[in-house]
């Protein structure tokens, strides 16, 4: 039954990547837990390697906008669902999302098994928390560079989002949380719209609520309240790290991320004005195009 269900919220997801480099290869990669991950490849495997990874309760397919673009003419575009989202196994016990060492190893795990050559991380919100797991871990020789895209990454503590607006849920996260379901999905409507300045179409709000929904509320919990701080790794990132945020984030605030953006040694902090947390959604051909003269620039 539950095959079929994913099917069916699957199917409703309105878009063709069935066309030239848009046409995605599937790979299942494990975990060191036994984890399976859910990997797409998308573009031209001759290409620089860039891994993308997703948001908390996103997917692989919150990419689409890259991988529909010209990105897939040049470089090689990977990204997987995290463990607990989209179509990656979903392991119950909590200490699955709470184990800096398990996401890190997922990132590395990843790598390897696809072989890829000194990628370029990007990272979206949550995945700042990842980018830095798998830096402590394994450090940053296997990379080349990591673009930060409306992160979150604790290097200088947590950032908390911007005070509520007048008439503001203030309860969205513990809808998104909530086993009730018709809680949790007045939760993710929310939290979707929440993500961009400039109202998403239709279909992409559809979308992004579905792929949203594929993330259980025990997984979202689980993923609460971690890491605390990362500033110890302020002094390893040596690489280039561009980040690319938008000054209406009403999850992760510009104005923390700037200094977050004077503490690293090298980085380049690109503004998108009237933008809100997901700018490679809202603002795509720009994104696409700085990331692109990033990777040209940085991979080695």
């Amino acid at each position: 039954m539950l095959r079929y269900f994913f099917f069916f919220y699957v199917s409703a997801i309105s878009l063709d990547l069935t066309a030239g480099n848009m046409s995605p290869n599937f790979v299942n990669v494990k975990s060191d837990d036994g984890t399976n991950l859910n990997v797409a490849r998308f573009g031209n495997q001759d290409g620089p390697d860039i891994l993308f990874i997703h948001g908390f309760s996103q997917s692989y397919f919150s990419w689409n906008k890259q991988f529909t673009s010209n990105l897939t003419n040049n470089f090689s575009l990977i990204a997987f669902d995290l463990r607990g989202h989209g179509s990656s196994e979903k392991p119950i016990n909590p200490k699955a999302y709470q184990s800096q060492e398990l996401w890190a190893s997922d990132v590395s795990n990843i790598i390897n098994a696809l072989g890829l050559k000194k990628p370029i991380l990007v990272g979206w919100s949550w995945a700042g928390f990842v980018i830095m797991n798998y830096v402590r871990y394994y450090g940053i020789e296997q990379i080349s560079g990591i673009n930060l895209v409306g992160a979150n990454t604790s290097l200088l503590g947590p950032i908390s989002p911007p005070p509520p607006r007048p008439g503001e849920n203030r309860v969205w996260m513990q809808q998104l949380i909530s086993p009730n379901i018709e809680e949790n999905l007045l939760g993710v409507k929310y939290f979707v719209d929440l993500m961009v300045k400039k109202k998403l179409s239709d279909p992409d709000r559809e979308n992004n609520i579905i792929l949203n929904m594929l993330t259980p509320p025990y997984v979202r919990k689980a993923m609460l309240g971690y890491p605390k701080d990362n500033s110890d790794l302020i002094h390893k990132l040596s690489i280039p790290v561009l980040i690319s945020h938008g000054t209406d984030d009403r999850i992760v605030n510009y104005t923390d991320v700037i200094k977050v953006a004077n503490a690293l040694p090298n980085s380049e902090l690109s503004t998108y004005n009237d933008i809100g947390h997901a700018p490679f959604m809202e603002s795509p051909i720009r994104f696409n195009k700085e990331l692109s003269s990033f990777v040209y620039k940085h991979s080695r």
